[in-house]
């Protein structure tokens, strides 16, 4: 076991180890068994057991194909005859290595381990053996796996490359078949898969790429009765110890060729293992096991010695294996068969194959996507946690990683994901998830009145081969954890509701993450299933943070220990203000935000106090504690008392445009002028607003998502509506609730124009179409499918799109002919000008438009067509808009979920009724407000979920005199005197604090609660009906609704004498009186408000309805609300 795995407590990595040691699944680079070394090792006793942690970089090729010789001599093991030229070759560049032929050498291992089943040993072994013991054939082929242990994976991924048959198999023979190889390779993964489970999925790739056929048909089509029984035997050892393959490999068809060879006509060899080959297949019970049996009619003691020979034969086989596997392990140990000198040794990354990556001294398994991009600073202890994960991943275990919040457990899942070229889904749970979020649920279709069940997330990832991380698993609700269960103890995922067992895909993993506080680990220790996971316990990295900064900012190196000292004292300091239980703490994810910063906005040591206050202080929701915070962290970062002060006071950010610039104080954007403009509303320009634009410019600029906490009417949403409008950006706003749908983000099926689908399917055609054949020699064809689509001739147009689907096929396939005739060369004809690339994507385009154009096809004759709409995040993704999401912690679990990939490195949105990902664009920006979570129904969100936002806390900007007066200017006309401006700021503070003293309540008994908002709304009902009405009586008429029409009478009546106090000196009756003429003669006048007429004719008021003074204060609080006709 790697040391990150020993590091656990209370004796766990110990029992790991020893599990570890017992399985003897040992991988490339991990720890080799070296039990009874002794000193002769030159090694402690501990470390002789433990750890001798092995580079397979580092493997000396030379000494390691001279073991092998001497292995063979020693072990008796006699060399595959087709073995023999290739093994004669190795030793002698043996004994004269050359590095540039390296590749070549592990070209010609990786074809000895094919070798041996080309021989038919496994049949002859099974024939000659008068007992289970003396069945071992496969012995070359597992000591030379043995030997070249640390390269094994390297080596079996050789076989899946497309220069496979020239580079590996031919040195097999060139005249050997191409089915004969399929099966030396189903021979030689039933050989390695018992010590070697790490190659699963290079076996699958195998298969699914180069054997077009199932295997058992290749017995069935055998001439000899002995390559029938070859075969049978190796179809049936893979099937026992790859069972993936059955659905993993979906071109193959099992149940035929096995059925048919279970027939007389074949010999009861034969029979016999294709019935326990079929019974595999089908994943028959115990009893139907027998029953399929009994139908072979076989003599019952036959049957039974022959079965017990099977089945002993394996299990010798497996001990056999893993005892030389041991031994192998002690003598490598012993001869020390890898160079401990970087400068000697023979194999470096570009060596290996391009599907094989090196990761923390193990070799995993990669795609074509894999990259390095160097963002991870690998220090001593990320290298620990980075081969330990890696160890795990390669055995497909269940990761869980714990540590403190923002010490890299996330990054870290995230690094090897991309490391390997593995697609992440990342998952945030809460008490509140519900397992359909996981599995799926039935979804309307493009059919009217059709469902179809849609997998869920976690479903998908299954299926496909994802990777999938569990943020916060402690808070998963007893029936997510019962779900995950099944994937933890057996690889199998359960959909209750449709009666489904799901086998994981090979490259599926399933990761977790653990706060490391006392809490969160008390509720893993009672969590089901906690045992099953492997725990990777994440060390602090306070040790190595002057490192991370060197390695991740090299601008920063020169300051990197005093940033670390800063950032430490920081966060102590933050710590000790900050309640428990309120917040996350400061952790490296902070440490990282603030370097990035620096190194975005460069500048003195005072930008150094900026940005830290910017990254650590924010969160506090308290002022004056905010306030003490900033300058604490003056002090730490040596600005003198008096300026942080000024900072604090007077700091206003100069907003300047020139040109396609924005600049807001340090931060500088883009100017969008392409986006359409929209309703400008009155922005009050305060030093309040002008910090609180710098501050979401900032994250703007860097690409950080914003979570601006606040409470209501604080100028979260406003504030970032002006930003965008400075910017020319097209935001939308979407307010979310306890009954969002996620669908409402995301999009789904919406009722729609055929004619609508039918127009994307004939723009998508035309493109298609040009990319393909000549336009303007088939003129005539698209005239008339323009004219079928014109005529809304649907069966026409059909016909005519598939009579053009059937033609490019034939031209793609006479293309890819003539590409393969000329070895890749691009056609010499005028049109052509194809690659073997250009040639296979347009066929897969024309793959998706002919499920398009099916689709079509089925909804043709109905009325109404139901099409995927996609929704406001969907839209803002794509295109590159920005997109606020209000009361975000209202949201429902769901739509939550749809949010983790927007929040990755390289952000995404994984539709789950479309089964599609959509690529953010690099402009798109996502802002999320909400309320403290201190009212009833107010939740905060996820921790991971909130810690990957950019928070900050906006306080309320009417502790200031100077910007409350801005504020109330900006919303009233410009000729609002001075001195009744003062008197509205005097009222709404007398409003304020009447309400925090419980004189106020309204109809339901409750404080009521005043804002900015209620404020503004007011302010803006008297600016837009000052002209028809007078500045006083609009400005009376707006604070009225907006402040004492929620309350209950008695109370009402006292803020209605701080509103009179606003109009001192003025006859406020005779303003009250004064009635506008009528706007036209689609008006009527209610108490003294002009409300629009509708279509219907007006009644008489009814005769019999008595009207009293309340009754007309309410009707008359109703038609003012009704003129103002801005707010519900």
């Amino acid at each position: 076991m790697g040391p990150a795995l020993l590091e656990q407590p209370g004796g766990q990595g110990m029992d790991m180890v020893k599990r570890g040691l017992e399985r003897l699944e040992l991988v490339s680079g991990e720890t080799m068994a070296a039990e009874d070394a002794g000193p002769a090792a030159g090694k402690s006793l501990e470390e002789a057991i433990h750890i001798t942690d092995i580079d397979p970089l580092t493997v000396d090729l030379p000494l390691a194909i001279a073991q092998l010789s001497t292995q063979l001599e020693q072990r008796r093991v006699s060399v595959p005859e087709k073995a023999e030229p290739i093994f004669e070759r190795l030793r002698r560049w043996a004994d004269k290595p050359q590095r540039p032929k390296v590749g070549e050498v592990m070209n010609r291992i990786s074809a000895l381990l094919l070798a041996e089943g080309l021989d038919r040993t496994a049949i002859e072994g099974l024939k000659r053996a008068k007992g289970p013991a003396e069945w071992m054939d496969g012995q070359f082929t597992q000591l030379v796996a043995a030997v070249f242990r640390p390269v094994l994976v390297d080596l079996v991924a050789r076989w899946t490359l497309p220069e496979a048959p020239a580079a590996v198999f031919h040195h097999l023979g060139a005249s050997i078949a191409a089915d004969r190889m399929h099966i030396s390779v189903a021979y030689a993964a039933g050989c390695l898969l018992p010590t070697v489970p790490q190659i699963r999925g290079l076996v699958m790739a195998y298969f699914r790429t180069r054997v077009p056929t199932c295997i058992a048909e290749q017995a069935l089509a055998a001439t000899e009765v002995e390559s029938a029984e070859y075969t049978l035997v190796v179809t049936w050892r893979l099937l026992r110890r790859l069972p993936e393959v059955v659905s993993g490999v979906e071109a193959w068809g099992w149940e035929a060729p096995l059925a048919a060879l279970m027939s007389r006509r074949h010999s009861e060899t034969a029979r016999l293992l294709a019935c326990e080959c079929l019974s595999l297949v089908k994943a028959l019970s115990d009893r139907g096991r027998a029953q399929l049996l009994r139908t072979l009619e076989i003599d019952s003691a036959q049957l039974a010695r022959t079965l017990a020979w099977l089945e002993h034969g394996e299990q010798q086989y497996a001990q056999a294996a893993r005892a030389q596997l041991v031994a192998q392990n002690r003598t490598g140990f012993e001869q020390r068969i890898w160079c401990e000198s970087g400068d000697h040794r023979w194999l470096d990354e570009s060596q290996l194959s391009s599907c094989v990556a090196s990761v923390g001294g193990v070799l995993l398994h990669a795609h074509e996507s894999a990259r390095d991009s160097g963002e991870l600073v690998v220090t001593p202890l990320v290298a620990r946690n980075i081969h330990a994960m890696a160890l795990a991943t390669s055995r497909r275990e269940p990761v869980l990683l714990q540590g403190a919040a923002g010490s890299g457990k996330t990054s870290l899942v995230e690094w090897l994901a991309r490391r390997t070229g593995n697609e992440l889904v990342t998952i945030h749970l809460s008490g509140n998830m519900d397992a359909k979020v996981l599995l799926g649920n039935y979804v309307t279709t493009q059919r009217a009145g059709d469902f179809e069940w849609q997998p869920g997330l976690l479903t998908t990832a299954v299926t496909e081969g994802r990777w999938v991380l569990v943020e916060n698993i402690d808070l998963a609700p007893p029936d997510v954890i019962q779900t995950l269960l099944p994937l933890l103890e057996s690889h199998t995922l359960f959909v209750a509701s449709r009666g489904q067992s799901i086998t994981a895909h090979v490259q599926f993993r399933l990761f977790a993450t653990l706060s490391a506080d006392a809490r969160a680990a008390a509720r893993a220790d009672g969590l089901l299933g906690s045992s099953v996971w492997t725990r990777l316990e994440i060390g602090s990295l306070d040790a190595e943070m002057a490192e991370i900064i060197r390695g991740a900012f090299p601008g920063l190196a020169d300051d990197a220990e005093a940033l670390a000292r800063a950032f430490r004292d920081i966060r102590d300091i933050v710590a000790d203000a900050t309640p428990a239980g309120r917040g996350p703490a400061l952790s490296t994810r902070d440490l990282i935000r603030w370097c990035t910063r620096l190194r975005a906005f460069s500048g003195d040591g005072f930008a150094r106090f900026q940005e830290a206050v910017d990254t650590f202080t924010l969160r506090e929701p308290d002022y004056e504690r905010w306030r003490v915070l900033v300058q604490r962290v003056g002090a730490v970062l040596g600005v003198a008392a008096a300026r942080v002060d000024q900072y604090i006071d007077q700091h206003s950010p100069g907003v300047v445009k020139t040109g396609r610039t924005l600049k807001i104080g340090r931060a500088a954007l883009t100017i969008d002028k392409a986006a359409p403009a929209g309703e400008r509303m009155p922005f009050a320009d305060t030093h309040h607003s002008r910090r609180l634009l710098e501050r979401i410019a900032a994250c703007v600029r860097l690409g950080e998502p914003a979570l601006l906490m606040g409470e209501t009417g604080t100028g979260k949403t406003t504030v970032v509506q002006h930003l965008a409008a400075l910017a020319g950006r097209t935001l939308s706003v979407f307010n979310l609730s306890q009954q969002s749908d996620a669908s409402d983000l995301l999009g789904g099926f919406r009722p729609v124009d055929i004619g609508l689908i039918a127009l994307r399917l004939r723009e998508s055609f035309d493109v298609l179409f040009a990319r393909t054949v000549s336009v303007r020699k088939n003129a005539a064809f698209l005239d008339k499918a323009r004219a079928a689509f014109g005529k809304r001739d649907w069966k026409r147009l059909i016909g005519l799109y598939r009579a053009a689907l059937k033609n490019a096929r034939q031209m793609l396939a006479a293309a890819r002919e003539q590409l393969n005739e000329t070895q890749g060369e691009p056609p010499s004809t005028k049109r052509a000008r194809l690659t073997a690339a250009s040639v296979g994507e347009l066929a897969e385009e024309w793959d998706a438009f002919e499920r398009h154009l099916g689709e079509f096809e089925a909804m043709r004759g109905a009325k109404m067509a139901f099409s995927f709409v996609e929704g406001a995040l969907v839209k803002a993704a794509r295109t590159g808009a920005w997109i606020l999401l209000d009361e975000v912690n209202l949201a429902s679990p769901e739509t939550l979920a749809c949010l983790g990939g927007l929040l990755q490195r390289e952000r995404s949105l994984l539709l789950a009724e479309t089964g599609t990902r959509v690529a953010c664009h690099p402009e798109f920006r996502l802002f999320a407000c909400m309320n403290p979570a201190t009212d009833v129904g107010k939740r905060d969100l996820p921790p991971a979920l909130r810690s990957s936002f950019s928070e900050m806390f906006v306080h309320a900007p009417d502790a200031n005199s100077d910007d409350l007066l801005a504020i109330v200017r900006a919303h009233l006309p410009a000729n609002a005197p001075a001195a009744l401006c003062h008197r509205v700021i005097a009222f709404y503070r007398a409003a304020k604090a009447r309400a925090a003293e419980h004189a106020l309540v309204d109809g339901a008994n409750q404080r009521p609660h005043y804002s900015l908002r209620t404020l503004t709304r007011g302010l803006t009902y008297a600016r837009e009906h000052a002209q028809a009405y007078s500045l006083r009586r609009a400005l009376y008429d707006g604070l009225f609704m907006t402040f004492a029409t929620q309350l209950e009478g008695a109370t009402q009546a006292v803020l209605v004498r701080e509103l009179h106090a606003v109009f001192a000196g003025e006859n406020l009756a005779q303003i009250l009186r004064q009635t506008p003429p009528a706007r036209g003669a689609d008006a009527v006048l209610v108490q003294g408000f002009w409300l629009p007429t509708g279509r219907e004719e007006a009644e008489d008021a009814d005769s019999g309805y008595v009207i009293t003074h309340s009754v007309e204060a309410k009707i008359a609080s109703l038609a003012r609300a009704v003129m103002c006709g801005r707010y519900p």
